[in-house]
């Protein structure tokens, strides 16, 4: 009887972690930067932030709950209404919460290696070769959309062009970025002049 009992748990374990080795893309919804309610604009260009931080929504586009590990996608519309071509550096955005304490996106690979599938643990618990090439495909469709999700490192937007994606904050444990600033940076490509752009998450 336990030798049945221990053989039903293996082979629960076994399809469990099998069926998990999988990834499935997000949809994120195309909206201009006025249609968020947290939107600023100057000099002609509207940028919008928004930060998810219910984990629901969060699985609905990444699959995996971010928040779990501390990270907090934000999402960046920029539109361009200006005359100019307009430059937004990645790196120079910031959350800011109490006076000097600033945080910075997080590098991405960061991200995708702390909840990639463990690819020898599939292959020792679920159907060896099979399942360990299960979960590098699920570890490959992850990095690769988790990436083509990001704000690119160096953003320029045309005029009357719009453009968005995500920035990944790594929270202190148990904090949020509700009610704090997320700083744009915003470069006028000719006449090289830089506005910031405050925005309350």
């Amino acid at each position: 009887m336990r030798k049945n009992t221990t053989l039903l748990t293996l082979i629960s374990c076994v399809v469990v972690i099998s069926g998990c080795a999988s990834y499935k893309s997000g949809p994120v919804s195309l909206r201009e930067a006025t249609q968020y309610s947290n939107v600023r604009q100057v000099d002609g260009v509207s940028v919008a932030a928004e930060a998810l931080t219910d984990s629901v929504r969060i699985k609905e586009i990444f699959y995996e709950d971010l928040s779990e590990g501390g990270f907090i996608p934000i999402e960046v519309v920029i539109h361009n209404g200006s005359t100019n071509r307009i430059l937004v550096q990645k790196d120079q955005i910031e959350v800011v919460g109490l006076p000097g304490d600033a945080l910075r996106p997080t590098n991405v690979s960061m991200m995708i290696e702390e909840f990639e599938h463990s690819k020898m643990a599939y292959a020792l618990l679920g159907f060896g070769i099979f399942s360990y090439m299960s979960a590098e495909d699920a570890n490959k469709k992850m990095a690769s959309d988790w990436n083509s999700k990001e704000l690119p490192r160096e953003l320029m937007v045309n005029p009357n062009r719009r453009a968005s994606g995500f920035v990944y904050i790594k929270m202190p444990k148990d904090m949020k970025p509700t009610g704090m600033q997320l700083t744009v940076p915003v470069e006028n490509l000719e006449t090289k002049v830089i506005s910031t752009v405050k925005i309350q998450l």
